[in-house]
């Protein structure tokens, strides 16, 4: 980890351009964005790819979370961070969070159970493995797509991400 042995002077703190910086909610608004996109899309390759920006915006929100709350506060004196423990016991409830020993500001995320634990394998096969599967079940599209490529066991698209949606919103609103 780098120190910084004296703080900004004025002149870099005034270069710099506030209006560049995202406000912390930046990323449940992305989230709620290509979900939003996605709930009107009837194309599916547009749809896929919509999914895939939902399922890459909630990992890094995630990662940002956990990243943030390992680097909450940072001690004046040392430049030693603190971690907000409150954030990561209840980010906790829904993931494994490792920190790398050797590299304090490399933290990684894991789904722990149900929706979460999904998500993660669903975007780690569209990461890794292969473009996004999507079936259509003959509905209407867009309500009637689903992830994966086995009929009558897929997983109902939005209503999934509706649900992953609803867990963020919930530990959005018990960090509030």
């Amino acid at each position: 980890m780098v120190k910084n042995k004296r703080p900004p002077t004025i002149e870099e703190v005034s270069s710099v351009d506030l209006s560049a910086i995202a406000l912390p909610r930046d990323k449940v608004s992305e989230c709620r964005f290509f979900l939003e996109l996605a709930t009107n899309e009837p194309d599916r390759s547009r749809f896929r790819w919509l999914m895939s920006a939902f399922l890459n915006s909630v990992y890094n929100y995630f990662e940002i979370k956990a990243l943030s709350a390992h680097e909450a506060f940072q001690n004046p004196e040392s430049g030693e961070y603190i971690k907000d423990g409150d954030t990561l016991k209840i980010l906790r409830n829904y993931l494994k969070i490792t920190q790398n020993k050797n590299n304090r500001s490399f933290v990684k995320t894991a789904g722990l159970t149900g929706p979460i634990e999904t998500l993660y394998e669903l975007r780690k096969q569209n990461t890794h493995h292969y473009p996004l599967t999507i079936m259509d079940t003959n509905g209407a599209p867009p309500q009637s797509y689903q992830f994966g490529v086995m009929p009558n066991n897929g997983i109902p698209a939005l209503e999934f991400c509706r649900s992953v949606m609803s867990i963020i919103n919930e530990i959005e609103s018990k960090l509030n």
